[in-house]
Formats: structure tokens, sequence, C-alpha cells
């Protein structure tokens, strides 16, 4: 079960009581760390160009599995550095990572329609969500042509 390291309370000696934590509360810790500054050097050091969530954890209703990520690296990407720093940060182990390349468009517009969390330029979240709800739009017309074939 992940729990959350800043709530964690104390138990017998050498030991901690760990109480546990959700996808949303997982989310606000990854926000408050990231509006904090707290992260930006790691994720420089990590090549992260852009970074949101998106799925359930962002939207009010239900009860969210995990917590989906959407990142943009400007190199070569460094998936699990990037797993491993989120959940050393949230104290959340159920996070999915999508990572935005410009391959499946519908996947990467989705996950740059939630909730921005990190651009490493001034307008960069903007300007990439902007790229792929324009790819999105522009390989519709094939995907249908895709779906008709199939349905033969």
């Amino acid at each position: 079960m992940a729990v959350d390291p800043v709530r964690a309370a104390p138990g017998p000696v050498g030991t901690l009581t760990l109480v546990p934590v959700d996808a949303r509360c997982a989310l606000e810790r990854l926000r408050r760390a990231i509006d904090s500054g707290e992260l930006d050097v790691a994720l420089d050091g990590l090549g992260i160009d852009v970074m949101g969530a998106f799925g359930s954890a962002t939207r009010p209703d239900g009860e969210p599995a995990d917590l989906d990520i959407g990142a943009r690296f400007a190199g070569r990407p460094d998936l699990l550095g990037l797993i491993d720093l989120l959940v050393a940060t949230t104290g959340f182990d159920k996070i999915d990572v999508a990572v935005i390349e410009g391959e499946h468009p519908v996947l990467d517009a989705e996950a740059l329609c939630g909730v921005p969390l990190y651009e490493r330029t001034r307008g960069g979240f903007a300007e990439a969500q902007m790229a792929a709800l324009g790819h999105r739009r522009d390989t519709a017309r094939f995907r249908a042509l895709d779906r008709e074939r199939m349905a033969r």
C-alpha cells in the first residue's frame, strides 16, 4: 500500500506507522512539490520538457486507482528515473507514465489535456498541447479509414 511519508506517524522506536495515500492525494503532493520548485533540478536533469496529469485522478468523480502522468522528454527518455522520482515525491506507487513522442496522437492529446504540472520553458506546455491536438485532428481521417477496413 502506498503511503504519505509526510503524514507518517511515529510508532515504536525505529518504526513508523504509515498513513495510506490515494491517487488524488499523490497528485496534490506532486503539484505542491513542483509549484515550490523542489523538483526543478531533478526534472531538468531527467530532461523533462513538459509534464501533466490526466485521467481519473484529475476528475472529481469516482475513486481513481492510479495516477496517470504524461511527460515529454527533451532527449532520450529516462522513464525509470522519472517513475522513481514520482514515487519518492508522492509516496504512491500506482503511477502510469505516458511518454509523449508524437507517435500516438490520441494518447498524446489525452495526456496533454489534463492538468499542467511542469514546463521547462514558459508556454511550452501550451505549445505541446496545441501540437498534440492538431496532430490528433489531422490523423483522425486515417483512424476512421482503419475502422472502416476492420469492419469489412
